[in-house]
Parts: C-alpha cells; structure tokens; sequence
C-alpha cells in the first residue's frame, strides 16, 4: 500500500514501472523513486532492502530532465569540435 505495488511476476524478477524500483534483493516489491530535480539522478542504497534518494551528478556528467540518470558530457575536442559551452550538472557541452 501507498509507496510499494507488489510485483505482478510469479518469479519475482520484477520490471518495475518507470518511477519505481525494486524495494528489496529479491524485488518482491517496487518502490517509488523519489522525484529527482535536473542536475540529481535517482540512487539506490541498502543490500538487502533498498532506499532511494537523490544524489547530484558527479563533475563531468549531467542529467537535463527529472528523474534521469546522470550522464557523461560530451568531449567535443576529442570528436575534432570545439566548445561552445561547457557542461553542467543540468546541460551538456555544446560543440
């Protein structure tokens, strides 16, 4: 009830609904996942039950929209562009 939707699989190999993630080892539950600001990504912590909050992007990577996983900037010069603007925890470089 309220946070957790027990999962419909027999095997319990869940396939939680985006916006949720399994509550525990065995995913015998999905739980919802908080709401993520751009610039933060969902984190799952715990080894046997599972709690999830909002860490912030870690330098060099970026998520642009909420509940988006952070990811790598794009290294223009390496690709032979130049930088246009340098990325950031909500954007990325811009070649």
């Amino acid at each position: 009830a309220g946070d957790s939707t027990p999962c419909a699989a027999p095997d319990h190999d869940c396939k939680c609904p985006e916006g949720f993630g399994c509550a525990d080892k065995p995913c015998q539950y999905c739980q919802r996942q908080p709401r993520c600001e751009p610039g933060w990504e969902p984190h799952r912590s715990g080894k046997e039950n599972f709690l999830f909050e909002c860490k912030p992007c870690e330098n060099g990577s970026y998520s642009s929209s909420r509940n988006s996983q952070c990811r790598n900037w794009t290294d223009c010069e390496s690709s032979g562009y130049v930088t246009l603007r340098a990325g950031n925890s909500t954007h990325n470089s811009l070649c």
